[in-house]
C-alpha cells in the first residue's frame, strides 16, 4: 500500500435490447424529465437511452444525468454495458468477457456514438469504437459466443455473507457535497463487511463488501453487472482511510453463470494504489452465494476528507467534492 500523501491528486475537502434505430421507453408526461423517464426504463436499452442499428452496426446514447458519476461525467460501467449491450443488439451472442479503456472523459449531456470496428471482421471477437464529436472517448472489446457446459467453480464462494436484508444501508456523510442524481440514485447499497468509520487518512486492508441491487428490477444480462461492477472502487475508502472514489481508466468484467435473483454481493480487494493509480479487482456473487463474474478495473484515486482533519493536515479547502 503506498502513503496516502505520495505524489498524485491531493486529498481535498469535502439484455432485453432494441433491434430498431430509434426505439424509445415510452411517452413523457408532463413534467418528466428524460432521466425520470430512463429510471422507470424496463429494459437496460431503456435505461441507458441507447438506440442501434444493427444493419449499420451503429448505435448512440446520451450522457444523462443518471448515467454520471459524482464528478459529472459518465460513469465507466455505464460506458463498457452500452457497448456489451449495442454488440447483442447488433447479433452478437452472450458475453463472455469484455473490457473497455477509457480515453477521455464524457461529460454530462454529451451523445457518444457507438460502431463496430471494421477490422475485427465479426461479432464473437469484437471492438467497439465510442467518439463524441468526433472525439475518440474509449474503446471496448470482448468475446461474445453460446454459453454452454458445466460450470466449474474453484474461488470462494459468497456464502460468508449476511444476508442484505439484515445488512445496514450504505449512507453518504452530510458534509459531502456533490450531485446524487446519478448512477448512485439507481442503486441500492448495503454493507455486507462493516464500513470503516475511522477516516483519518492512515491505510488499512483494502477489502470491501456491497451488497447492490438495482432500483428499475431489470434482469441481470453482463450489461446490467458490468454496470454495478463498477462499484468496485468502493474499497478506496477502506484503503485509504479517505471519503475515497475512483475516476475508472479501465474496466473488465469476466462472467461465470447468470444470477440467481436481485442482488449481487461484490467482494472487492484493492491490490495497490500506484501514483495515486489503484489497481483493484473483485468478485460478483448472487444471494445463493454462487460465483457469477469477476471484475478488475484501474481507476485514478480522489480522495476527500472531512473539513476537521483537512485543516488539520493543512489541505487547501476548495468546495467538497467526490466520485
Amino acid at each position: 500500500m503506498t502513503d496516502p500523501r505520495e505524489p498524485g491528486i491531493p486529498p481535498r475537502l469535502a439484455a432485453d435490447l432494441p433491434t430498431q434505430l430509434g426505439q424509445g421507453v415510452g411517452p413523457r408526461r408532463a413534467g418528466q424529465s428524460r432521466g425520470e423517464l430512463r429510471r422507470e426504463a424496463t429494459s437496460l436499452a431503456g435505461l441507458l437511452g441507447l438506440t442501434v442499428d444493427p444493419g449499420e452496426c451503429r448505435g448512440s446514447f446520451v450522457a444523462d444525468a443518471h448515467l454520471l458519476n459524482t464528478r459529472g461525467t459518465l460513469w465507466g460501467g455505464c460506458g463498457l454495458a452500452a457497448a456489451i449491450a449495442f454488440v447483442q443488439a447488433c447479433g452478437g451472442r452472450d458475453c463472455v468477457w469484455a473490457h473497455t479503456q477509457f480515453l477521455a472523459p464524457v461529460h454530462a449531456g454529451e451523445e457518444v456514438e457507438l460502431s463496430v470496428d471494421p477490422g475485427t471482421g465479426g461479432l464473437s471477437q469484437v471492438v467497439v469504437r465510442a467518439t463524441t464529436a468526433g472525439r475518440l472517448v474509449f474503446l471496448a472489446g470482448g468475446t461474445f459466443s453460446r454459453v454452454s457446459g458445466v460450470v466449474s467453480r474453484f474461488g470462494p464462494a459468497g456464502d460468508w455473507a449476511p444476508d442484505p436484508d439484515s445488512c445496514p444501508p450504505r449512507e453518504y456523510p452530510n458534509w459531502l457535497d456533490f450531485p446524487r442524481d446519478g448512477v448512485i440514485s439507481l442503486v441500492e447499497q448495503r454493507w455486507a463487511r462493516p464500513a470503516r468509520t475511522d477516516l483519518d487518512g492512515r491505510p488499512g486492508g483494502g477489502s470491501s463488501a456491497l451488497w447492490l441491487r438495482l432500483r428499475p428490477r431489470l434482469p441481470l444480462h453482463a450489461a446490467v453487472l458490468a454496470l454495478l461492477g463498477d462499484f468496485a472502487p468502493v474499497g478506496l475508502i477502506e484503503a485509504t482511510g479517505d471519503m475515497a472514489a475512483g475516476t475508472s481508466l479501465d474496466n473488465s468484467l469476466r462472467i461465470v453463470a447468470p444470477p440467481t435473483g436481485e442482488w449481487v454481493l461484490l467482494d472487492v480487494r484493492v491490490e495497490a494504489i500506484v501514483r495515486n493509480v489503484a489497481q483493484v479487482r473483485g468478485r460478483m456473487y448472487d444471494r445463493t452465494g454462487a460465483l457469477v463474474a469477476t471484475v478488475s478495473q484501474t481507476a485514478l484515486v480522489h480522495r476527500v476528507r472531512p473539513p476537521s482533519l483537512a485543516s488539520r493536515d493543512g489541505q487547501p479547502s476548495p468546495a467538497p467534492t467526490a466520485g
